[in-house]
Parts: structure tokens; C-alpha cells; sequence
């Protein structure tokens, strides 16, 4: 039972007793879980199908947040920080780009690393092109190259499509500095045809996808002026559903909404347009600060206006603001300031992880400069922007922070108690939790009310913590979800809030005594009133006032430390200004009090009551550790001082840890001496552990029998005892490193690190470290909390694993609207059949009942062929192309300059021989076929009157490659046509070759009869 196995716990380590040594096989330092949102976030990224948001830090972390409560932590094997974050939406499959350019591929079902893509240049923009497998990569050469995701390896592949900086940006002849792609985003309504990429100098580039070259090319204005100030491309996003408005943020704090040609525009354009100046420009303030714009956002609404969040951020200002941009009237803007207290590093609009009865609500989620989130409902500033100049202008939307239960007060000092397995049949009730618990993105108060707590018997972990505002806060920690279930105000004597932060906290559960301080110098002494059933907690079960009483004391100074309570019935407290008080239970008087000196400023640390025993004389001690690290020893009785000269280190170190241990033999080698084999005192500060004699410093004198220098500031320290009553010490470094150590001897048996923890000792800092006897550290560091566990048992908690799952393979998204990516299947076509499929596609806009999902699956057909085919030589093979000659390299019909035209028609390059190649070729040479006269059109038996749409039908179908209405020429007949003038053509060159090489020769015979002949000449002169 949970309670009786606290109070053996809680009875035997009250005073040592003979321990064993720790070993390395006992312990296994590992983070347990993670809860909460890191401290050092820098991305978002947000996967709408499966309701996964994904926060990228700093030192290689990636937290993944999904629905109900579910949480995960990735961690890539280096700390390196991220640059890009990225869903392949729908597919369970994150993409991380790190800084040194490397592509991580996240399994986030199994949590796992599968694949690093190493990158051979600096990556400047990241897409993945949604519903398909393919990611464009933009780099700092201004290229942009294409990998396909392989979902079933979880690997990325590099495809042999292409885009060159030299074929998208156009004109070269004034490109400065910024050809680096800034950039790149599939078009709306035609993400398998079209492709915008914007360059870090302001150009924006249409690219089409199949034909391989620019549409259209926009931006080329500010730059190219040399009185003109030059700004970057800092920020993009599409300004409407239909692919046709872009908008762009710049460095100089200005935004620029730029018309894009839509798919239609763009296939009715015959020529490539230019388009130099913009559509608007939106000037928010942000010009006159010079912030730049980091982020913009488009939200679409129903048959509404849509709405462009805009965040601009710099080192020295930032502005976060909202408009509404009227399709109608665009010089109509409505604008609103959302009043944020810091800068904003990114943002995403997510919905479903906010609250279990508002699957619609749609969520802003505002990542800020000092890591926390920040919630705005959606509806709410899309409500204020609609009604903002009316007669009576709504309230600015309400907001609210991503915050961990236990209230806006951090908590300051905590105590956690842990007991053995819980049997199986409390499954259903630690499962019935789950809907108890508070969603961490609701908009709702976070803060946790307390309840009755009827199932109190089947926690088996309590988590107490002392707040800043003086509240004492109880938490079933059964499960990682923290569920409070009760709460103290400490309240002054006219029964107002103290509002005191709690300082020291002592909980002895066999009397079922609270023992508390605050920063005012306040001790409270609560005393719960147990039931009948001798449940310890079940003081828990009754209203608040009616389960106990409390008694309170006034010190002077803050208190800084609290012993347990003897077997005398008394109880220490240690003050910031060296005075030990030792307190009675029964009436709440003192005892007496003693001041202590310490070298430096600081208080006291530690108070222990231990009983020492030496040659069968039994006596009750008060040893007291000073900030200092001094030590001193007091009768517990009469507070007589024993060492009249404390025992110090030579340089004062603040004192972590301090408690007295005795070995048995057993544990002591032969040659150490008969004093190592007596009590022990265990002193850890913040830069060394050392074993001082317990004899010897009763006689003040100083006896060390081992010391360990620490590597590093070790900010915590305590003792953890395993199952067999083994015994070791746990350290926490500033840096987040953990050590396991043994007594006595104090080697190093394992550590690990809790990446992304920094201690710090500011008094903004809102951290706090507990362990309990068994090992298991709750830290909590602002908005997150680390579960770490140190041996090897695995059951401390309950439904990690449930917890942590979120999302499985097996369980489809929920959202019934979503659509479910299926791989790309490639049907076997013949080459003809390939041919003659373009000829029907105008016959599919007759029926629109053709289903969204069929278009894309022709769509990914398409791209399967274009992206497994080079559509530009690559640099090298085209420098080597006179030198090397290779059996895979093949002669492109088209490309061959028959008739000596001074400009000739560029056609796509045949890579290969397979099927979809050769059937690629024949639809580029099908679109080439024209006849060579329009007189071989048969109209004689027409009228006159029929001749002139006659002619016009037959002009667009010759243009396009097809026979004209009474022409019994076949499409694959016309072909063979082709191929055999161009054979004949072939023939020709091969005949003007030999003509050349026999001259050549015949030149060569000559110029080796003159040099014969110059050198015969030379011989005889």
C-alpha cells in the first residue's frame, strides 16, 4: 500500500543505518519525460491532418505537442540549433535542417532519427510540396534542387530535376550579392505546375514545372538603381486562395503585395511577362523603425476578406499587427496592433489541440522571443477587425500563455515521495484521469482548483511545492499530467493572503505534519487530521479548513532550512541570518535558539537530528551546515555547541548536501583506518563531495577520509537509495550534466544530461529541483518540467507511454474531411498511349465530378516522370561532353543544327532509354510536328462559306501537333515522317563529316610533305 510504504520509507531514512555501496548496473540515468514547452524555443511548424504542432529549439530539441494531451520530446544526436521545420503533412514525418545544412528525417511514431540528408551547400529556404513526396531545396547560389521523401525507407533521395540559377532569374547581367533563394513555394490551385521562387534581392520568378522553364519574373526594380536604398527578402506568403497575390516583407520594414500570373493567366500568356512594379504597398509604421519583417501568414475566411498577420522583429524594436485585406477594395485595410509584451519569432494557426469540446477553434499560436507561447483566438480577431469602426467597436481579443498547471506563481522549493508498484486494478483509474486533466494550448485559466479527491488511496506519488505567492500546492504525480489535489493559502492573522514566497518545506508522513517557512521569517505548522481507515492522505478527502489546523511562529530572517521532526518531538529551523531555532510540536514554542557565525553572508543550509553512537554511548545530535560549508554540532537537548571550532573547507563554497552516514565493514577496505570506519558526515558543495570523520568533528577537528573535485558548478545534490537499500549520490551540474556517484569510495558509476537546462541564480528564475529517495528528479524550469529517473526501475510512472504517443501509423487522422496521401502508383503505359493522353485531358473538363483525389494522383504520375528525368545537363557533363564519351550519353535529334538557322528551337534533352523517357520525348516531338504547308489541307469538298472555320480548326490542331479534320494521317504516322526526315538529315551530316575528315586529311598529308621537305632542305645546306 502507498501509504505504508511512504512511512517505511519515510521511518528509515530518517537515521542511517549501515549501507551498501551502489554499483553500475544499479542505475540508469534517463529523462523519463518531458513536459511542457522548452526554454530556448526558436520554430514552428504545424501539421494540420494530424494535429501535431512541432517547436524546434536551440540546442537540437524538437518538442512535438498533439491532442489529448499528448507530448513528446526528439532530441538529434548533436546540439546544434535548427534553421528550417517542416511536415510532410498527413505522413507522420518531420524534416528538421539543422545550421550545418543537414536534412533530418523524424519518424514521430517511433520518436526515432531515420535518416540524415548532408547537403553540399548553404540551404536558404526549405518547402515540401504537400500531397506528394517531393521537398524543393533553395540554396545560396540561387539553385534549386528536388529530393523525394521514401516512406518506406524514411530516407531522402536526390531526383535528377533541377533549377538552375542561371535559367530562373533570368537576366545575370546586374545580379549582385543576394542570388540566394529566399523562397520557394509550390502556386496554389496549381502546386504541380507552377513554382515561385523569390530571391533574396526581391526577384520573383514563376517557374513551370513541366516545360522547365520561367512563366514570369517579377521584383526586378529597387535593386537595379543605384540611388535606391537595396533591401532583402526577409518574409513571404500567398495572399489569396487562388494563387494569384503574394505578399513579401522586406529588411527595410516594407511589405509589397505583387501580382503573380494564376495557372490560367499563365497558359494563355504566349510570351514570358514581366511585371516590375507591385500592387500595392502596405505601410504599417514598420518603415520609420526600419523592423524587418520576419514572418507573415495569410488566413483565408469563407466568401470574407482575408486577414495577413505580420510580425516584424529586430534586435531593437518590434510590432506585431493584423490586417484585413478587402479582395474588393484593397485600398480598404482594417488593421489591428495585437499588445504583446515581447518580440514574436514565429507563428502558426493551429486548431484541435486547444480543447476537447472546440475542434474547430482555430488557435494563433505566437512563439516569443523568450521562448513562451502565447494564444489568441482566431475567430475572436477576425470578430474585432470586422466591427472595429463601428459605432461600438468590440474589446481586444483576449489572450493567454502557454503555461504548466501550477498557476502563474513559480514554485520555489518542492518535496516529492514515491512508493512501489500500483496493482493493475487501478488501471481504470489512473486511465480516468486523462480527462481531468488540463489541455496545455486551452485558452481557458490554466490554474487548477482544488477538488475532492476520492480516489486519494491510489495515488502513489505525491509532488508538494511551495510557490512565490506563499501557496502550498499538493499533486498526485502518479502519471507525468500533474493533477492538484489540494491546495493551502498561507494567510496572515486578519486572514488575508500573505502572499510570502514559501522558503523550506518538511513534510513527515507518519505524523502527517507540515512544516513550512517563508521569506518573511513565518514558520506554520499544519497538522492533519488522519480517518478512521489510517490512510494517511486521506486528510485529503475533506474540505478545506475542516482537515487541519494551523499554528504559526515568528522568526527573524528568512527561512532558509527545516529539519525532520526527532523522536524528542522537535523540529529545527535555520534562518538567513545564522540562528537556529529548535521548535516544539506539541505547543509550538521554542526550545532555544543559537547563532551561528558564518565566514561569509548566507544563512543556514542544512539541519540534521541524528543519533551518534560511540563505545556503546548513545547521544542526540543537531548537526547544522552553514552556507559556508561550515559545520557545526549542537546537543539536541540544551543547543550546547560540542565543536567550539567548526569544521571548514579552506575556501567557503556554498553547501549543498549534508548527512550523516555510517558503513559497515563490509564497505571499508583493510587499509583504511579504524576512523573511516565510524560515522561519516557527507558534505557536497557546489565544487567538491568530501567524507569528514563524525568523531573527529564533534572534537572540531577536521578529518577528511575522501574528497572528489567536481568537474563543473554542481547546482543540486542528494542522497538515492535503491530496492536492496544500496546507496549513492545523484548531482546535478548548471549545465544540465547528472552524475551518478557511489559511497564511499565516490566514483563516477554513469551520467547523462538534461540538454536545454541552465541554472541560473537571478531571482526572475523560476527553478526548482527535487529527488526523492528512489531516485526520481522532478526539475522544474519555467514553463517545462524534466521527469528524470536514475535507477534502473521503470514503473515509477503510469501511461508514459500513452502520453508520449502522438501519433500512431495504425490510428488514421480523425478529421473526417482530411485527406489521406496515398503513394504515387506509376501504371505501365504504352508510348503511344502516353502520347494520346494529353489529346483527351480537354475531354476531362466536360465532367467536374472527377474527384480531387483522382487529379492528384494523375498529377503525381506527371511528376514522377518529370522528376526522375534531368531536365538541365549538369555543368560538369557538359564541360567534359568534347572529352568523354559514354554509352548513357545520347544525341538529341532536335538539338542538331541541320538547316544553319541562326537561332534555333530549344526541346528537352533525352536522358535515357526507359519507357516513360522515350514517351516523354514522343509528347515534346508531337507538340513539334507541323506540316510543312498548310495546301495539304483537303477543302475541296467543302463550301466556301465553311472554309473560314475550317481553316481556323485546322491551324489549332496543326499547331498543337494533332491531324486536321480530313487528314488521314495518323498522329504515330506523322511520327515516322519525322524520324525519317530526320534521318535523312542525319544521313547528310554523316556525309559533310567524311567530306571534312578527308580533308582534314588530305591537309594533314600535305603539312607532313612540307616539314619532310623543309628539313631535307636544312640537311643539305
Amino acid at each position: 500500500m502507498f501509504v505504508k510504504k511512504l512511512v517505511e520509507k519515510a521511518s528509515k531514512k530518517q537515521h542511517s543505518s549501515s549501507i551498501g555501496c551502489l554499483r553500475a548496473e544499479d542505475v540508469s540515468p534517463r529523462l523519463a519525460f518531458h513536459y511542457g514547452v522548452p526554454a530556448d524555443a526558436a520554430l514552428l511548424a504545424y501539421d494540420p491532418l494530424l494535429h501535431v504542432l512541432a517547436v524546434a529549439t536551440r540546442n537540437g530539441q524538437i518538442k512535438l505537442f498533439g491532442r489529448d494531451n499528448t507530448q513528446a520530446l526528439l532530441q538529434s544526436p548533436s546540439p546544434i540549433p535548427s534553421k528550417f521545420l517542416r511536415f510532410a503533412d498527413g505522413q507522420g514525418v518531420l524534416l528538421n535542417v539543422n545550421t550545418q545544412n543537414q536534412i533530418e528525417v523524424w519518424d514521430i511514431d517511433t520518436k526515432k532519427l531515420c535518416y540524415l540528408h548532408p547537403f553540399e551547400k548553404q540551404i536558404t529556404s526549405f518547402a515540401v510540396l504537400q500531397k506528394s513526396f517531393y521537398i524543393y531545396v533553395g540554396d545560396s547560389s540561387g539553385n534549386v534542387s528536388l529530393l523525394k521523401l521514401d516512406l518506406g525507407q524514411r530516407c531522402l533521395v536526390d531526383m535528377p530535376y533541377c533549377i538552375p540559377f542561371a535559367e530562373s532569374y533570368g537576366s545575370t547581367a546586374n545580379v549582385g550579392n543576394g542570388v540566394e533563394v529566399a523562397f520557394v513555394s509550390p502556386q496554389p490551385c496549381a502546386e504541380y505546375n507552377r513554382l515561385l521562387i523569390i530571391f533574396r534581392d526581391g526577384v520573383m520568378t514563376l517557374w513551370d514545372i513541366k516545360e522547365s522553364k520561367v512563366v514570369s519574373v517579377s521584383g526586378r526594380t529597387t535593386q537595379q538603381q543605384s540611388h535606391q536604398e537595396e533591401k532583402t527578402v526577409t518574409s513571404s506568403c500567398w495572399a489569396c486562395t487562388n494563387g494569384s497575390k503574394v505578399a513579401i516583407g522586406y529588411d527595410s520594414g516594407d511589405i509589397y503585395l505583387w501580382a503573380v500570373p494564376d495557372i490560367s493567366s499563365a497558359q494563355n500568356s504566349s510570351s514570358l511577362s514581366n511585371h516590375n512594379l507591385p500592387l500595392q504597398r502596405l505601410n504599417l509604421g514598420y518603415k520609420l523603425d526600419k523592423v524587418p519583417i520576419m514572418s507573415l501568414r495569410w488566413v483565408s475566411s469563407d466568401g470574407k476578406s482575408g486577414r495577413l498577420y505580420i510580425n516584424g522583429f529586430s534586435e531593437q524594436a518590434y510590432l506585431s499587427q493584423v490586417l484585413i485585406l478587402n479582395e474588393e477594395s484593397e485600398s480598404r485595410i482594417v488593421k489591428m496592433v495585437l499588445p504583446l509584451t515581447e518580440a514574436c519569432k514565429g507563428m502558426e494557426l493551429v486548431t484541435g489541440l486547444s480543447d476537447p469540446n472546440k475542434q474547430r477553434q482555430n488557435i494563433l499560436v505566437l512563439l516569443l522571443k523568450s521562448g513562451q507561447i502565447c494564444l489568441y483566438d482566431d475567430s475572436e480577431i477576425e470578430r474585432y477587425l470586422l466591427h472595429s469602426q463601428s459605432r461600438s467597436p468590440p474589446t481586444l481579443p483576449n489572450h493567454s500563455y502557454v503555461k504548466q498547471p501550477y498557476g502563474d506563481s513559480g514554485i520555489n522549493i518542492a518535496k516529492f515521495y514515491t512508493s512501489g508498484r500500483t496493482s493493475i486494478a487501478d488501471e481504470d483509474y489512473f486511465s480516468s484521469l486523462a480527462t481531468k486533466y488540463t489541455w496545455l494550448f486551452s485558452m481557458k485559466d490554466k490554474c487548477q482548483n482544488s477538488t475532492n479527491f476520492t480516489n486519494i488511496h491510489k495515488t502513489r506519488n505525491l509532488y508538494i511545492t511551495g510557490h512565490m505567492d506563499g501557496t502550498i500546492s499538493f499533486w498526485d504525480a502518479s502519471c507525468p499530467l500533474l493533477m492538484q489535489i489540494f491546495m493551502i493559502k498561507q494567510q496572515n492573522e486578519d486572514n488575508t493572503s500573505s502572499g510570502t514566497p514559501i522558503t523550506s518545506l518538511q513534510f513527515d508522513m507518519s505524523s502527517s505534519i507540515l512544516i513550512s517557512g517563508d521569506q518573511s521569517g513565518t514558520v506554520r505548522i499544519i497538522t492533519f487530521k488522519k480517518d478512521s481507515n489510517d490512510n494517511i492522505l486521506s486528510f485529503l478527502h475533506a474540505k478545506q479548513g475542516d482537515n487541519y489546523n494551523a499554528r504559526s511562529i515568528k522568526l527573524k530572517g528568512a527561512v532558509t532550512s527545516s529539519s525532520t521532526i526527532s523522536n524528542s518531538k522537535y523540529f529545527a529551523i535555520g534562518t538567513e541570518k545564522g540562528t537556529v531555532s529548535v521548535i516544539k510540536i506539541d505547543d509550538a514554542t521554542i526550545l532555544y535558539q543559537k547563532q551561528l557565525e558564518c565566514r561569509v553572508s548566507g544563512g543556514i543550509s542544512s539541519l540534521q537530528f541524528e543519533l551518534y553512537s560511540h563505545n556503546g554511548y548513545d547521544k542526540d545530535l543537531l548537526i547544522v551546515g552553514m552556507e559556508d560549508s561550515s559545520i557545526s554540532v549542537l546537543e539536541e537537548e540544551t543547543g550546547k555547541l560540542l565543536n567550539t571550532n567548526p569544521v571548514q573547507t579552506n575556501r567557503p563554497s556554498r553547501a549543498l548536501l549534508l548527512q550523516k552516514l555510517e558503513l559497515s565493514p563490509n564497505d571499508v577496505s583493510d587499509n583504511h583506518n579504524t576512523a573511516s570506519k565510524e560515522s561519516l558526515l557527507l558534505l557536497c558543495t557546489e565544487d567538491a563531495i568530501r567524507l569528514f570523520s563524525l568523531s573527529h568533528a564533534i572534537q572540531g577537528m577536521k578529518n577528511i577520509t575522501n574528497k572528489k573535485k567536481l568537474n563543473g558548478h554542481c547546482c543540486f545534490a542528494s542522497l538515492i537509495h535503491s530496492t536492496s537499500s544500496e546507496i549513492g549520490i545523484v548531482l546535478v551540474f548548471s549545465n544540465g550534466k547528472v552524475e551518478i556517484r557511489s559511497i564511499p569510495d565516490l566514483s563516477l558509476l554513469k551520467e547523462a544530461s538534461l540538454r536545454g537546462f541552465v541554472y541560473s541564480n537571478s531571482l526572475n528564475s523560476s527553478i526548482s529541483i527535487t529527488c526523492s529517495s528512489n531516485g526520481e528528479i522532478i526539475l522544474v524550469n519555467g514553463e517545462e518540467t524534466y521527469f528524470f529517473s536514475t535507477l534502473c526501475q521503470d514503473d515509477t510512472y503510469r501511461h508514459v507511454d500513452s502520453i508520449n504517443t502522438v501519433y500512431r501509423k495504425d490510428h488514421p487522422p480523425r478529421e473526417e474531411s482530411s485527406y489521406v496521401v496515398k503513394s504515387p502508383k506509376e501504371k505501365k503505359k504504352g508510348i503511344f498511349g502516353m502520347i494520346m493522353k494529353d489529346a483527351k485531358g480537354s475531354k476531362a473538363k466536360e465532367s467536374d465530378a472527377n474527384s480531387n483525389e483522382q487529379f492528384i494522383a494523375t498529377s503525381s504520375e506527371d511528376l514522377a516522370s518529370i522528376f526522375s528525368s534531368a531536365n538541365f545537363t549538369p555543368p560538369s557533363e557538359r564541360r567534359n561532353s568534347s572529352l568523354k564519351y559514354d554509352e548513357n550519353i545520347e544525341l538529341d535529334i532536335d538539338d542538331i543544327d541541320i538547316e544553319d538557322n541562326t537561332e534555333k528551337q530549344k526541346a528537352p534533352h533525352f536522358p535515357g532509354l526507359s519507357k516513360q523517357k522515350i514517351s516523354k520525348g514522343f509528347q515534346t516531338l508531337r507538340g513539334k510536328l507541323k506540316p510543312k504547308t498548310e495546301e495539304k489541307v483537303n477543302s475541296a469538298n467543302k463550301k466556301p462559306e465553311d472554309e473560314p472555320p475550317v481553316r481556323q480548326i485546322d491551324q489549332i490542331k496543326m499547331k498543337y501537333g494533332y491531324a486536321t479534320s480530313n487528314e488521314s494521317t495518323s498522329v504515330p504516322k506523322m511520327i515516322g515522317n519525322k524520324l525519317q526526315e530526320n534521318i535523312k538529315k542525319l544521313e547528310g551530316i554523316n556525309l559533310r563529316s567524311a567530306d571534312m575528315a578527308n580533308g582534314a586529311q588530305s591537309f594533314s598529308s600535305m603539312a607532313k610533305e612540307l616539314l619532310r621537305t623543309t628539313k631535307n632542305e636544312k640537311s643539305s645546306s
